[in-house]
């Protein structure tokens, strides 16, 4: 945390003693121990939090990134079937003209030979 070496904190520890004395130093080094236990915990929840809020991000913009999929995917599958319609339509068009065209066709052949016969 403050990048202290072990001879660092010995020396600390001995100028403490010296001014402390060892019963109050014992003391102080349990009170210190558990604040820094405390603020520890406190940065570790934190970090716990802000983690947990990064995942919960990525999540979102993974969500978001397959509802943009889907509907690109939407739209293509509807201007296929759009045009598949078209062309149904096209085809059913085209169909009817074909059979209006035989119809018409059969109906004048059977006028030509019901005129040219008029025993039936």
């Amino acid at each position: 945390m403050f990048d202290l070496g072990f001879w660092e904190v010995l020396f600390i520890c001995l100028i403490g003693l010296l001014v402390l004395g060892p019963e109050r130093m014992a003391r102080a080094v349990r009170i210190l121990g558990f604040w820094m236990g405390k603020a520890r915990s406190s940065f570790n929840s934190a970090r716990r939090e802000v983690e947990r809020e990064l995942r919960l991000e990525d999540i979102r913009k993974a969500g978001e990134s397959v509802r943009r999929d889907v509907e690109e995917t939407r739209r293509a599958v509807k201007g296929e079937a759009d045009a598949a319609d078209q062309e149904v339509r096209e085809a059913r068009r085209s169909a009817k003209l074909k059979a209006a065209e035989e119809s018409e066709g059969g109906r004048r052949k059977k006028s030509r030979s019901s005129a040219e016969d008029p025993e039936q």
